[in-house]
C-alpha cells in the first residue's frame, strides 16, 4: 500500500502544472520587490482567476491582502502564502469536515448496514469508469470485500473495460446478458451482494451527456431501484468530473443536481492541467465536499481528498 509521504509527492507532482501556474505568476510580482502595494493587488486578482479559483474566494483572498495592507503596512511573499493558505483551507474545510454519507477511510459496519452502496454517476470521457476501478481498489486494500455492479448497459466495451480494472483491483464484479436494463441489473447486484454479505457496492452508471433529459431520467429510475432494494438512497453518489474542463464542469454539476442529489465530487485528470484551482469553485459553488482526486494513471492515483494535504501540495514552495 501506497505511503503517506509517497502519496503527497505524488499529489504535488499531479497538481505541479496548476502550482506553475500560480506560483511562479505570484512570485514573478516579487522579482523585484520585497512587498506588495495596492496596486499589485490587481496583479493577484488576475492569477487567481487565470488559475480557476473563482471570483467569490478571489475576492475573500484579496480583501485579506489589504486587510494586512491597512494594519502592517506591508505583504511579503511569505505572508502572501500564508494568506492563500489560510484562506484556501478555509473553502475546503468549511464542506469536507461535515460528516456524512461514507467515511472512506474507516467504514462503518458496525450498524450492520452491509452493504454500503456508492453510485458513481458522470459525463462520457471523465475517467467514471476508471475512478470506479481505482476506488474498488482503494477499499480492497482496506480489508473490504467490493462488488462493482456494471450498470452500463449501453456501450458494449463497458463490461470488458470495467472487467479489466476489476481484475486489477482484484475484486468481483457483476455483470448481467440476459438485461439492458441497468435497473435490473443493479437490483440483481444488489440481491447478490446481501446474500453474501459484500461490504461495498460500486455502481459503476453509462456516461451521459447532462443535457440529455432521457438519459438523465434513466439515472433516476436507478436510483429509485436502489432505494426500493435496500430500504434507502446511495450511501454516496458520487460524480466525476474531469479538471480539464474547467468551468463546464459547474454546468454539469448543475444539471446532474436537477436529477439526482449528488453527495461528493470525484475530480479526476488534475495532473492534466494549470487549472486545478476550479475545486475552490466547486466547493464555494455547490457546497458538495471533493471526496477523490485522480493525480495519474495508476491504481493508487486516486487519492481520498484531504484539504491540507491538497493546499500544501499547491502551494508549498
Amino acid at each position: 500500500m501506497i505511503s503517506l509521504i509517497k502519496s503527497f509527492e505524488r499529489l504535488k507532482e499531479g497538481l505541479n502544472k496548476t502550482k506553475k501556474q500560480l506560483i511562479e505568476s505570484l512570485n514573478y510580482i516579487f522579482a523585484n520587490k520585497e512587498n506588495l502595494d495596492e496596486k499589485d493587488l490587481e496583479r493577484v486578482e488576475e492569477i487567481l482567476l487565470l488559475s480557476d479559483v473563482g471570483i467569490a474566494a478571489t475576492e475573500m483572498i484579496i480583501n485579506r491582502i489589504r486587510d494586512r495592507l491597512k494594519k502592517s503596512g506591508q505583504v511579503n511573499s511569505l505572508d502572501l502564502i500564508e494568506i492563500l493558505k489560510s484562506e484556501l483551507i478555509s473553502i475546503l474545510e468549511q464542506v469536507n469536515l461535515k460528516q456524512s454519507g461514507v467515511d472512506f477511510n474507516n467504514i462503518n459496519l458496525l450498524d450492520n448496514i452491509r452493504p454500503k452502496v456508492i453510485t458513481i454517476i458522470g459525463v462520457n470521457g471523465t475517467g467514471k469508469t476508471t475512478s470506479t476501478g481505482k476506488l474498488a481498489y482503494n477499499f480492497k486494500q482496506k480489508k473490504y470485500s467490493v462488488l462493482i455492479a456494471a450498470a452500463d448497459t449501453f456501450r458494449a466495451a463497458a463490461d470488458e473495460q470495467l472487467n479489466v480494472w476489476a481484475k486489477r483491483a482484484d475484486v468481483e464484479i457483476f455483470s448481467s446478458n440476459n438485461s439492458k436494463d441497468p435497473g435490473a441489473v443493479v437490483f440483481e447486484a444488489l440481491s447478490y451482494a446481501e446474500k453474501n454479505l459484500i461490504d461495498v457496492v460500486l455502481i459503476d452508471t453509462a456516461g451521459r451527456l447532462h443535457t440529455k433529459i432521457d438519459l438523465m431520467n434513466e439515472l433516476t429510475k436507478v436510483n429509485r431501484v436502489i432505494n426500493k432494494k435496500i430500504g434507502r438512497d446511495s450511501d454516496e453518489i458520487l460524480l466525476v468530473v474531469d479538471a480539464t474542463m474547467g468551468q463546464n464542469i459547474l454546468s454539469q454539476i448543475e444539471n446532474f443536481l436537477k436529477f439526482i442529489p449528488i453527495t461528493g465530487i470525484i475530480l479526476t485528470k488534475l495532473d492534466g492541467t494549470a487549472k486545478g484551482g476550479v475545486i475552490f469553485q466547486i466547493v464555494n459553488t455547490y457546497k458538495l465536499p471533493i471526496r477523490f482526486v485522480g493525480v495519474g494513471e495508476g491504481l493508487e492515483d486516486l487519492q481520498p481528498f484531504q484539504p491540507t494535504n491538497f493546499v500544501s501540495a499547491l502551494i508549498e514552495k
